[in-house]
């Protein structure tokens, strides 16, 4: 499906949802928290038969093994990975500053059969967003995805092989324990409730070139997109969470929050509505 042009048109929860996304973070606005650590099962394996495919909205590289998944960090349970795709510039921003590049890898609810099944459900969906500033040295895992840009930029829903192998945790951040969390919102139609969303702020690498190169993808009307980053969203009375390892906080002003993350965050949001009332 094509991302509409303009948002203000998306409707239904995109309009009118309490729990959207993306969201400024900072740490001021939020409540400090412990989680125990991420286990990232067979993320530094390359990704079988990955397919790289023109969504219309963004470039996505797509994962059909279910044992590439996520648990840990506080999520309620196991999270498959079902695809990454590529927001240029961040859809999130940290302190109000917008990065270059923004990777979502999406993951289900292992509990459920598909993605489609697990976003119409609370806390369904897990994704990590991953940011990227620009410097002069280029990306080499950023790259493997580049290189077949060209051949999925003109078609909406053309799929094609990577022409190189792509690690997932290659990705990531070094700094996997400090990371903000909150729930909210798939980012495109129709912006579905259904996330936890883990956003790390330690950025990674890529050069100018290669985010302009993201650029070549054409969108269902054939126009290029020079952007494709939704505006922001408020907060409202949603809980933040900013999460980091427990010899890094001081201990007379940490908030410690473990496992029982989802009642932990509707105890929190609750909290902040009777404080607001």
């Amino acid at each position: 499906m094509s991302m509409p042009t303009q948002p203000e048109t998306w409707g239904g929860q995109c309009d009118n949802g309490r729990r959207q996304s993306p969201i400024d973070l900072t740490q001021a606005a939020a409540v400090r928290g412990e989680f125990a650590p991420f286990q990232f099962n067979n993320y530094k394996l390359p990704i079988k038969q990955a397919q790289l495919v023109n969504t219309g909205h963004s470039v996505q590289v797509n994962n059909a093994d279910p044992a590439v998944s996520l648990q840990g960090g506080g999520l309620p349970g196991r999270f498959v990975l079902d695809q990454m795709h590529f927001h240029w510039g961040s859809e999130h921003t940290i302190a109000g500053v917008r990065y270059g590049l923004e990777l979502h890898m999406v993951h289900h609810d292992a509990r459920y059969p598909t993605l489609n099944d697990a976003a119409a459900v609370r806390n369904g969906v897990a994704v990590l967003g991953i940011l990227f500033h620009v410097t002069a040295q280029p990306n080499m895992h950023i790259g493997v995805i580049l290189d077949t840009v060209a051949d999925v930029r003109m078609e909406v829903g053309k799929g094609a092989p990577l022409k190189g192998k792509l690690s997932p945790y290659n990705l990531l951040p070094k700094n996997l324990t400090t990371y903000f969390r909150y729930e909210g919102s798939l980012t495109t139609p129709a912006c579905a409730e259904a996330v936890l969303w883990t956003v790390f702020p330690e950025s990674i690498g890529v050069s100018l070139e290669q985010v302009e190169k993201f650029k070549d993808i054409h969108d269902q009307s054939g126009q290029q997109l020079l952007n494709n980053f939704r505006s922001l969203q408020p907060l409202n009375a949603r809980a933040l969470v900013y999460a980091t390892e427990w010899d890094q906080m001081s201990r007379g002003q940490a908030t410690i929050l473990r496992p029982g993350l989802l009642a932990l965050l509707t105890l929190v949001t609750l909290c902040t509505k009777i404080l607001l009332h």
